[in-house]
């Protein structure tokens, strides 16, 4: 239950890390890269099934809910890693926030890490919530969509 309270925990301090840099600009000399990772970050899932649903349907058959929920969660907790970066790129010279788009990576990378095993991750939250478990991952997914919408949002307004 306590991982199951940490990827909660994860997604609320996503939620309160984007909001604090919302007005924020974007560094110019790290403001291509920053760009090309935004898309990136956005197209992901695109790939990430095209690449999931041909392996569950033909080569992993047996206990596909866990195998998917799994698979949607973990790649949602890279995707937020992923995000903290970005922020820690764009934002670079600002220490604290810097600081605080390390602690989110590390936080990420540390849940990804630890939920990766497929029975771990059985053990810690499907066996706790079970097809629950898919609600977790789409939901830790929305909240890092949405940290990226309103950072989309405030970047436009702050250009024009």
């Amino acid at each position: 239950m306590i991982s199951i309270a940490l990827v909660v925990l994860l997604a609320g301090y996503g939620w309160a890390v984007s909001w604090r840099l919302r007005d924020c600009r974007v560094e110019r000399r790290t403001a291509k890269i920053v760009t090309i990772l935004s898309k990136a970050i956005l197209f992901s899932p695109l790939l990430g099934i095209a690449v999931f649903a041909p392996l569950f349907a033909f080569v992993l058959k047996g206990e596909l809910p866990q195998r998917a929920s799994h698979a949607i969660l973990v790649f949602a907790l890279w995707m937020a890693a992923t995000q903290f970066y970005l922020y820690g790129l764009a934002y670079y010279k600002q220490r604290g926030k810097v600081l605080c788009s390390g602690i989110g990576m590390m936080f990420s990378v540390a849940l990804a890490v630890l939920l990766t095993p497929l029975d771990r991750y059985i053990h810690l939250i499907y066996s706790h919530i079970n097809r629950y478990a898919f609600l977790l991952g789409c939901g830790l997914l929305g909240v890092f969509y949405a940290m990226a919408f309103v950072r989309q949002k405030e970047q436009n307004k702050a250009n024009q």
